[in-house]
């Protein structure tokens, strides 16, 4: 693997001088543009986390949920058929869990977003569009859509990923899509362009030296700081960072930029072992280089080739090759998802979803679900979701660590040891896993606990206009309060005891319900609202600093109180 090695920034001598000569305006102005810079850097990360989400979602756990399997059948034949569904879900139990690691590394990078916007001294950013998400808002110019499992979201997902100086087909089959999908693909989009990062620093030096003085192109302009208004400027997330960190790094030089709140860098990783942040005064040069090129490497395994092993490209990749040879060798249909819908969807307000140009309609690219458990369900979802967007905006925007003790201020350590874990574990996972074994239709008849033809699926909606800065502020802030948090909590476990019943008078069961365990519908949401219970209790004791739980790293395994 080649490495990249950093090189010096060539300026022009008269974007030098322009550089050295920023009145206070023309300053903020420069931040106000990193700012809409990182916003869309961390949407697409936001974006890409939930859109793996979803898919892992929708794989298939137990082997009762392929038809074809019969366990009390003496027939020889059937009983090749079973083993071979049984080795089948353990290779999607391995792709789901790399899929995850994908999605949690997506997570890692919108975390290093929200520090980069802490040095800018800006607050968090955690709100993304609804999806679908027209592909002249995103900056890969291509459609985001909430996909089942499957080799064609699989093969999206890798050019997603891909390097930008790999050529890789361009994705489009019309023919396996959808029929309500097909008018998002229909629509002229961007073609792919091989990266080339000195043209890309050139264009965003021109840019830069446009936007100074004050000649930028209007639409051009728009684009850059409104994309989701007035569509992406950006065909590549490289290009998009390669803009980021040439304006930091220029900024932080030519001390148009402070570079404030080191205090509340960030370095811890979703609830797992940590190294605490050694970062001081003066690093943050070095910070946004290194953040930047390892979000880079991670995901598309740039400066490699080939594109460097565990990086995301290199998962999707070998997933396909394993795949690909499934119906090949064993010579069975593989359906290695359920029967998930696209873009499920309960509501379709216009205003909570982004226009796409043309006859498409953003009800003609949602694919309705009238069941009305299934809608309570991911009701009940979206509601776990915007609460854990605002816990997440309190610890990302009030991040604060003891460096002695490794320990967080009450507040903040309310919302990591919640938020993180077990909020995203033993909530939202385990609750979008159930929605996709739910129907999506009314009129659905339960038979013998089957999977149904048509399931529903988390839609992660965000109910807010999607152009409105105040609304969508409002929507992603922290609660004040203590007790908001605990009524959200309280109005979930009710929700979730409600859906347990709801199952039960239906007869709503899952595919694997014959066996004498406790994951049918009824006891999974009985155990998530007592999940939550006891997640509201845990959150109060830490808010109010009953529970003192320092970092689980190394040098930090004294606690302070027996309560823990």
């Amino acid at each position: 693997m080649t490495q990249k090695i950093p090189k010096k920034i060539q300026l022009s001598p008269k974007l030098h001088q322009k550089l050295q000569s920023l009145d206070q305006t023309a300053k903020d102005e420069l931040t106000d543009l990193i700012y809409d810079l990182l916003k869309q850097a961390s949407t697409t990360e936001h974006l890409l986390a939930m859109q793996y989400l979803f898919s892992c979602f929708t794989m298939k756990k137990y082997p009762e949920e392929f038809e074809d399997y019969l366990p009390d059948s003496p027939d020889p034949a059937q009983q090749r058929i079973n083993q071979i569904r049984l080795a089948q879900v353990e290779k999607i139990r391995r792709w789901e869990a790399n899929i995850l690691m994908v999605s949690r590394e997506e997570m890692g990078h919108l975390c290093y977003d929200m520090n980069l916007l802490a040095i800018l001294g800006k607050d968090p950013y955690l709100f993304r569009p609804n999806f679908p998400v027209p592909a002249e808002s995103f900056p890969l110019s291509k459609p985001v859509n909430l996909m089942p499992f499957s080799q064609a979201a699989t093969e999206i997902y890798r050019f997603w990923e891909k390097p930008d100086h790999l050529p890789l087909p361009d994705p489009k089959w019309a023919e396996d899509l959808p029929a309500h999908i097909k008018p998002l693909y229909s629509m002229p989009h961007l073609d792919p362009v091989p990266f080339d990062p000195d043209v890309a620093e050139k264009e965003a030096l021109d840019f830069l030296s446009d936007f100074l003085e004050g000649t930028a192109d209007g639409d051009q302009l728009n684009k850059v700081k409104r994309p989701l208004q007035y569509g992406s400027f950006f065909n590549s997330i490289e290009k998009l960072y390669t803009f980021i960190k040439l304006y930091l790094l220029l900024g932080l030089k030519y001390k148009i930029l402070e570079g404030k709140n080191m205090e509340r860098i960030v370095d811890e990783h979703y609830g797992f072992n940590i190294v605490l942040n050694p970062l001081v005064l003066g690093q943050f040069e070095g910070y946004v280089e290194e953040t930047i090129d390892q979000i880079i490497q991670e995901g598309e395994g740039v400066w490699g080739i080939p594109p460097t092993l565990g990086s995301h490209f290199w998962v999707f990749q070998t997933i396909l090759e394993s795949m690909a040879k499934e119906e090949k060798e064993t010579g069975l249909p593989f359906a290695p998802a359920l029967p998930v819908i696209w873009n499920p969807s309960y509501v379709t307000p216009p205003e909570f979803h982004l226009s796409t140009p043309g006859t498409c309609t953003q009800t003609s690219v949602t694919a309705p679900v009238t069941n009305e458990v299934a809608i309570a369900a991911m009701q009940l979802f979206n509601q776990a979701y915007q609460v854990m967007i605002r816990m997440l905006s309190g610890f990302f925007g009030h991040y604060e660590i003891d460096q002695t003790t490794g320990i967080r201020p009450p507040q903040v350590n309310a919302y990591f040891q919640t938020a993180f874990y077990p909020f995203m574990t033993n909530v939202i996972r385990p609750l979008g896993e159930m929605i996709c074994r739910l129907p999506a239709d009314e009129g659905f008849v339960p038979n013998g606990g089957k999977v149904p033809n048509r399931c529903a699926g988390p839609d992660f909606l965000i109910p807010v206009d999607q152009l409105n800065e105040g609304s969508i502020k409002e929507m992603t802030v922290p609660f004040s309060e203590l007790q908001d948090y605990l009524d959200a909590f309280e109005k979930m476990r009710i929700s979730a005891l409600k859906l347990s019943e709801a199952c039960k008078t239906r007869g709503y069961h899952m595919a694997f319900y014959q066996q004498p365990d406790a994951r049918d519908f009824d006891v999974s949401f009985t155990y998530l609202a007592e999940h939550l219970e006891r997640i509201s209790k845990n959150f109060a004791a830490y808010w109010t600093g009953q529970m003192v739980a320092p970092v689980s790293s190394r040098g930090f395994q004294n606690y302070s109180s027996t309560f823990n």
